[in-house]
């Protein structure tokens, strides 16, 4: 029930009833500038110019009421934040819970990527130890990743040696080309002072 039912029944212990008084009272026992005591003299005056019953009684009702009402809001005020909290606290705890999920997915992912890069090593080392008829048995990943390691090395190594004949055999090729444009400059130069020499005997034969 309301303050303005509250008043409007207290009222009518002595006989009146009124709606523009409940709605005035209900204003006074509301105005939160003033104090019960304050309320209370406003009240019993106002009542004393309209009705002749004794009225202290009915005004120590209202504003007893009224603490009740506003106990009552208070609580359910506070209710509505504890639940709001509450609401906020369960949000949190699912956005943490799935952030472990998503965190305990990707170790997963990432523990499965690294068996799948040891199974991938044991392959290569297979094949390798098949194409040098080794006779080694790799026992353990240690291990297979060890043979690995080796025969990634030793491949590395012949790549190196290969780049290093092709750089080498380029090199030696350059060489040749450019003793070979020597020489063919050398004899082009050659051939042009023979012809220069053999020009004034002809000039001398014409004479």
């Amino acid at each position: 029930m309301n303050l303005l039912d509250q008043v409007t029944d207290q009222l009518a212990t002595i006989e009146l009833k009124d709606d523009d008084i409940s709605e005035y009272i209900a204003g006074i026992v509301q105005e939160d500038s003033l104090e019960d005591d304050e309320k209370r003299e406003a009240i019993s005056e106002f009542l004393a110019e309209t009705t002749d019953k004794p009225t202290g009684p009915v005004i120590n009702t209202i504003l007893e009421k009224w603490k009740v009402i506003q106990q009552d809001l208070e609580k359910a005020e506070a209710d509505r934040k504890a639940k709001l909290i509450e609401e906020a606290q369960a949000r949190e705890k699912a956005r943490q819970a799935q952030l472990e999920q998503e965190a305990a997915s990707r170790r997963e992912t990432a523990k499965k990527l690294t068996e799948e890069e040891r199974q991938r090593r044991q392959r290569l080392m297979r094949q390798y130890d098949r194409d040098d008829d080794s006779e080694t048995v790799v026992t353990n990943s240690n291990d297979a990743l060890l043979q690995a390691n080796l025969n990634a090395e030793k491949i590395k190594q012949q790549e190196q040696s290969r780049r290093d004949q092709m750089k080498k055999q380029s090199e030696e090729e350059k060489e040749r080309n450019k003793m070979l444009l020597k020489k063919q400059r050398e004899e082009k130069e050659k051939e042009r002072e023979k012809n220069k020499k053999g020009t004034p005997k002809k000039e001398r034969r014409r004479m």
